[in-house]
């Protein structure tokens, strides 16, 4: 069985250092994503970016346009036999007002802490998905904006 789900991300970044969540695993792995997550039903992508980095980073933070589009495909790790499918959609997003890195209210499951990390580590690092290490590289918004938006 394949389960699918939109989900947004946001892009994050302050003087030369971006925004990520590190998770941690019962087997030690440690891995860093960005803030976002899944798209709840009539809910438009900025509202979800929005929603979701409250939730988690406790930020409130005001989205640019949309940096990149990308998915990946995963086996589950609790379910046997289900295949978890995620679009995601990376917008460019800046935080409103003064931040300091710390957990949401509703932060994700293994969600360890959050963090400024520098550009230049970003290589070093293990990333999930591991495709953001590519996407990452560019920063800048495309000319015309590629997302207009939830219309109803």
């Amino acid at each position: 069985m394949v389960k699918s789900k939109n989900c947004a991300k946001a892009v994050i970044i302050q003087n030369d250092k971006m925004l990520l969540i590190k998770k941690q695993y019962e087997n030690g792995e440690v891995v860093y994503t960005l803030p976002g997550g899944t798209q709840e039903a009539g809910e438009s992508l900025q509202n979800t970016v929005k929603r979701e980095a409250l939730e988690e980073v406790a930020a409130k933070i005001e989205v640019k346009g949309l940096l990149s589009l990308y998915e990946h495909t995963r086996p589950s790790k609790t379910q046997p036999n289900e295949l978890k499918h995620k679009v995601e959609f990376a917008f460019l997003c800046e935080i409103m007002g003064d931040y300091s890195p710390q957990n949401g209210f509703h932060p994700d499951p293994h969600q360890h802490s959050v963090e400024w990390i520098s550009l230049s580590a970003l290589k070093g690092l293990s990333l999930d998905p591991p495709i953001l290490s590519t996407i990452l590289q560019t920063h800048t918004l495309p000319d015309k904006p590629v997302y207009l938006g939830l219309f109803e």
